[in-house]
């Protein structure tokens, strides 16, 4: 008998809740500290550079174990994977909570994003089966609304309560609501998914996992000296273990990640789509709080107030971005997006100490139109190019690549930052690199989407 007729009504809405809360709450933890950048700086007497670790460190944590967690979830049934991963994530915040110099809190940070990188893949394949075929696009749309708003509004959430009850207390929310998540799982979760043997490549775990961290350590490590050991040294150390990994997994019957999707044309565009939209919106949600806060010297409730607009557009634009996507294509919204990132470069590069509260509103409800117009479009025109065999394999690729885009865009925005001079013309600098993204996504919407889109029709 299949699951969704297994489960009654009520357990069946109840997981379904359970997921959408524990994806919301842990996708959230990965942008909250972007705000707090200017105030931890302070705090810890430590440098930008080092602050944004707190972003870049988690996402790039997620996106390493997104491809041993699809092991994981074959070997483990569900309910204690589900709880496994809260416990992380509440153990994780707890430690933030307490933390009393960075080196701790940087660690409770990744704790968290363990937990966080778990639940991602985790939510989508059991939401799937529990729900019928056709419930399916409604289902994941709840979810992907969840998961994907919730990056933009982290800082939101961060900046309202900073003023009133620190930096400490963001993270003392977030123990509070895990802990309840986790009580809700110990409820509603149950095993729904078969187990079945699973085998671990060490060798390809160990070869993707330094070859991703020591690029962003690399790049990181730039302000040294693009010929120094330490940078350009160790960047090219990752990137011949991306290398040797590739080709494991090319040659290898049972991939750990299956890099052959990218003969899919479309697969292709929609990850180089994805990782444009990434560089800028996680690079914007470390780059903007610094110039409201450290530039203009705005509060942290008075930054807060002004992306609540933002966040309100980002979560009613992903909900009806599907259907306008189905009526039109995706073309048209690559325009909205071109016009809207155009513009926020703009007011960008022209930004100065003496903007008003109102500026950075108009920054944050630009980025999030552009963001929420692509977002969803170019996830489905990723995996619906590529055959139903190849989709599981698709996701878990194209999840692992948004993560680690994630993690080098907040990573090369605070190393322009850095370079540049650690005033406002590095924000100037940083919104110019913003706008050469932009210029990459309106050659990708100009000419390359029309000769895919043709090519497909035939």
């Amino acid at each position: 008998m299949k699951q969704e007729q297994t489960l009654s009504p009520f357990r069946r809405n109840g997981i379904l809740l359970t997921l959408l809360l524990s994806s919301f709450i842990t996708a959230m933890s990965t942008t909250v500290t972007g705000n707090m950048i200017p105030n931890l700086m302070v705090y810890f007497s430590v440098s930008s550079s080092a602050a944004q670790w707190l972003t870049s460190g988690a996402t790039l944590l997620s996106g390493i174990i997104i491809p041993i967690t699809a092991v994981m979830m074959k070997r483990m049934p569900n309910k204690p994977y589900y709880l496994l991963a809260m416990s992380l994530f509440t153990i994780g915040s707890l430690g933030a909570c307490v933390a009393t110099d960075f080196p701790v809190l940087l660690c409770s940070r990744l704790i968290q994003a363990l937990g966080c990188g778990m639940l991602l893949s985790f939510s989508q394949i059991v939401i799937l089966t529990i729900y019928p075929r056709e419930k399916h696009g409604v289902m994941m749309a709840a979810y992907s609304m969840a998961a994907t708003v919730s990056s933009t509004v982290g800082p939101t959430y961060a900046g309202l309560l900073m003023d009133s009850v620190g930096w400490r207390g963001v993270f003392v929310s977030l123990w509070i609501v895990g802990a309840l998540l986790i009580v809700c799982g110990i409820v509603f979760m149950c095993n729904v998914t078969p187990q079945q043997p699973a085998f671990l490549p060490i060798g390809s775990v160990a070869l993707s996992s330094a070859g991703f961290a020591f690029f962003i350590i690399g790049l990181n490590n730039m302000k040294a000296g693009a010929f120094h050991l330490k940078s350009s040294g160790v960047m090219l150390l990752g990137l011949c273990a991306l290398a040797a990994f590739s080709v494991f997994q090319l040659r290898a019957r049972q991939p750990m990640l299956n890099l052959r999707v990218f003969q899919y044309p479309q697969f292709r565009l929609g990850v180089f789509f994805t990782i444009c939209l990434y560089l800028i919106s996680m690079g914007n949600a470390v780059i903007l709080p610094i110039l409201a806060k450290i530039i203009c010297g705005f509060s942290d409730t008075s930054y807060g107030l002004a992306t609540v607009v933002g966040a309100l557009i980002s979560v009613f634009a992903t909900l009806f971005a599907g259907k306008i996507y189905d009526k039109v294509g995706i073309r048209p919204m690559s325009f909205v997006t071109v016009a809207a990132y155009a513009a926020y470069s703009v007011l960008g590069v022209f930004s100065h100490e003496g903007i008003s509260i109102v500026y950075i509103g108009w920054l944050s409800a630009l980025q999030s139109v552009a963001m929420a117009a692509m977002i969803s479009p170019t996830t489905t025109i990723a995996l619906s190019g590529l055959h139903q065999q190849d989709r599981v394999d698709g996701s878990a690729v194209f999840n692992t690549l948004r993560q680690i885009a994630s993690s080098l865009a907040s990573t090369t925005a605070v190393l322009l930052f850095a370079l540049l001079g650690d005033d406002l013309p590095a924000i100037h600098g940083v919104y110019l690199y913003f706008g050469a993204i932009t210029l990459l996504i309106a050659f990708l919407s100009f000419f390359v989407l029309p000769h895919i889109s043709r090519a497909n029709s035939r």
